[in-house]
């Protein structure tokens, strides 16, 4: 996993492989959007589970971006609209964003999972 800050502040995360672990936390329990990597073996099993409802108050959007098959480029952002950092996600890779401007190029023909807190607002403000 590569971790992207600007300055200080974390930004972004490009998952690229799942680590050994069972289970691994990608984000900080902070987060509005908790990711976790799961590597498990045939046979393995969670229990039957439910999350108890209970409030949970978030300022800002952050998205994670699953690249099932192709390749895309995500573009940051700083707050002066520069770019600072170009990354390459391929297929099975993942990329965090966490509240930072960002633009996504499609370089070949892909399928992908775009994650985000909700529920949804029309929010977006084009840079």
């Amino acid at each position: 996993m590569d971790n992207i800050f600007l300055g200080k502040k974390l930004v972004a995360v490009h998952v690229r492989r799942f680590p050994d672990a069972k289970t691994m936390p990608v984000t900080s329990p902070n987060e509005a959007l908790q990711l976790l990597t799961l590597k498990r073996m045939k046979g393995d099993i969670i229990k039957a589970h439910l999350h108890v409802p209970k409030k949970r108050v978030t300022k800002g959007l952050q998205e994670c971006t699953i690249v099932i098959k192709g390749k895309i480029r995500c573009d940051l952002f700083d707050k002066e609209v520069k770019c600072f950092r170009k990354v390459f996600v391929r297929e099975g890779e993942a990329m965090l964003t966490l509240g930072v401007a960002h633009s996504v190029h499609f370089l070949e023909d892909s399928l992908v999972y775009e994650l985000k807190n909700g529920p949804f607002i029309d929010d977006k403000k084009f840079i």
